[in-house]
C-alpha cells in the first residue's frame, strides 16, 4: 500500500481545490492507496465530510509522523516555501490548481478591464498591475518540484514560468447513467454553480439574462464577496421573479436533476473547470465561455463555447437551446459519452500509478 499525504491550506471546503482533494482522496483509497492530509489553518465548510475522504488528517506540523512515513507528498496549495524543507525533496509533488505561482493577483487578468494575461511572470511588471497587494509567489522554491496539472493549458503556463518537470493528471468523473428530463413546463431552467467571486463570471450571466425574451428559470447556487451586488443587479435588470440565490449547497445532485443548461459565464482563464464536466456527467448541456483548460473538453457538441465576455452570443446560444429541444437532448447525451470515454477513474487512477512509478 502506497502512503499518500496532502497537504493544503484548509481543513474544509472552500471551492473546486477542497472538493477535488476530497473526490481523488476517495477515488485513491478504493484502489489501496493510503491518503492522509495536513492543512495550514482553520477554515472552510463541511469540516467532518471533507475529513471523512482521508485515513488521517491533521495540523500542518514539521514534527508530523505524517510526513516521515509518506511515500508521496503532494502540495495542494501554495504553503509557506519556509516549510517545504520539511517536506522530502524527491517524493513531493505540487499540484497547480490556479494561477496564484505565477501571478501576485492570483486572477492572471489585468486589473484595468479585466483583461486576461497571458505574460509569463515578471517581478516588476506584476508588482505593478498587482498595485504593490500581496507578496511576489515563491517561484523559485516551488519550481523545483516536479508538478501536477489537470490540462495542457496549465501545464503549458509552468513550463513558460521556469518548471522543468509537469505531468498532466487526467480530470476524472463518475457519470449518472439515467435519462434526463428537460424543460417539463416548457421553461429553460438555467444553472450556475460556483463562487460568488468576479472571476466566475456571475454578473456577466445576469447581463446576459437581461437579453433573453424566452420563458426563464435561473437557479445561483454558491456564496461569495460579489452575492450582494449581484442581488442588486437582480432587482436592477427585473428579474426576481426569474433568479434564485440558494447559497451554498453541499448535495448538488438535485440542482443537477432541475436545471436544462449549465451556463459557465467565467471572466478568468479557468485552469481547467471541474464544475463544467459535472454537468456533462449529468447530461446537462454547457455554455460556457471559451477560456483556459474548458477549451480542451468543452466542445460545441456538448453546448456551446463563446467568445468571452459575449454576452449577446451567450443570450442566443440560450435562446436556441429553448426553441430546439432536441438540441438539448442531443448536446447532453454527446457531454455525457464524452466524460465517460476521456474521464473515467480507471485512467486517472492508471496514469497516477505510472507518474509515482516514473520517479527515482
Amino acid at each position: 500500500m502506497k502512503n499518500i499525504l496532502c497537504i493544503g491550506k484548509y481543513n474544509g471546503i472552500i471551492g473546486g481545490i477542497e472538493r477535488y482533494m476530497q473526490q481523488s482522496a476517495g477515488l485513491l483509497r478504493k484502489n489501496n492507496f493510503s491518503v492522509h492530509y495536513l492543512y495550514t489553518e482553520e477554515g472552510g465548510k463541511e469540516q467532518e465530510l471533507f475529513a471523512s475522504a482521508f485515513d488521517s488528517i491533521g495540523r500542518f506540523s514539521p514534527e508530523s509522523s505524517l510526513i516521515s512515513s509518506a511515500d508521496t507528498v503532494i502540495v495542494h496549495n501554495i504553503i509557506p516555501p519556509e516549510l517545504l524543507k520539511y517536506l522530502p525533496a524527491k517524493k513531493t509533488f505540487f499540484f497547480a490548481h490556479d494561477h496564484n505561482i505565477y501571478c501576485r493577483r492570483h486572477h492572471y487578468y489585468w486589473p484595468v478591464g479585466r483583461i486576461n494575461c497571458h505574460r509569463k511572470y515578471n517581478r516588476f511588471i506584476c508588482k505593478l498591475c498587482s498595485l504593490g497587494r500581496n507578496s511576489a509567489p515563491p517561484l523559485s522554491e516551488y519550481r523545483k518540484l516536479p508538478a501536477l496539472v489537470l490540462s495542457d493549458f496549465m501545464r503549458d503556463n509552468l513550463l513558460k514560468n521556469g518548471f522543468k518537470k509537469v505531468f498532466k493528471l487526467p480530470a476524472f468523473i463518475k457519470t449518472v447513467d439515467k435519462e434526463h428530463k428537460f424543460m417539463p413546463g416548457n421553461v429553460l431552467r438555467i444553472l450556475f454553480l460556483g463562487q460568488l467571486i468576479r472571476g466566475k463570471g456571475a454578473d456577466l450571466m445576469l447581463k446576459t439574462l437581461a437579453k433573453l425574451d424566452i420563458p426563464f428559470s435561473c437557479t445561483i447556487a454558491g456564496d461569495g464577496n460579489d452575492r450582494q451586488m449581484l442581488e442588486k443587479m437582480v432587482r436592477r435588470f427585473k428579474l426576481e421573479k426569474k433568479v434564485q440565490f440558494t447559497g451554498f449547497v453541499s448535495d448538488t445532485e438535485k440542482l443537477w436533476e432541475q436545471c436544462d443548461v449549465f451556463f459557465f459565464p467565467i471572466r478568468w482563464q479557468e485552469p481547467f473547470g471541474l464544475v463544467a464536466l459535472e454537468a456533462m456527467a449529468h447530461g446537462v448541456p454547457v455554455i460556457a465561455f471559451a477560456l483556459g483548460g474548458i477549451r480542451e473538453h468543452l466542445t460545441d457538441a456538448c453546448g456551446a463555447l463563446i467568445p468571452e465576455k459575449n454576452i449577446q452570443r451567450a443570450a442566443e446560444a440560450l435562446t436556441l437551446f429553448f426553441r430546439t429541444p432536441e438540441l438539448l437532448k442531443n448536446s447532453g447525451d454527446q457531454g455525457l459519452l464524452q466524460a465517460k470515454n476521456k474521464f473515467s477513474e480507471k485512467q486517472f487512477v492508471e496514469q497516477f500509478k505510472k507518474i509515482l512509478e516514473s520517479m527515482p
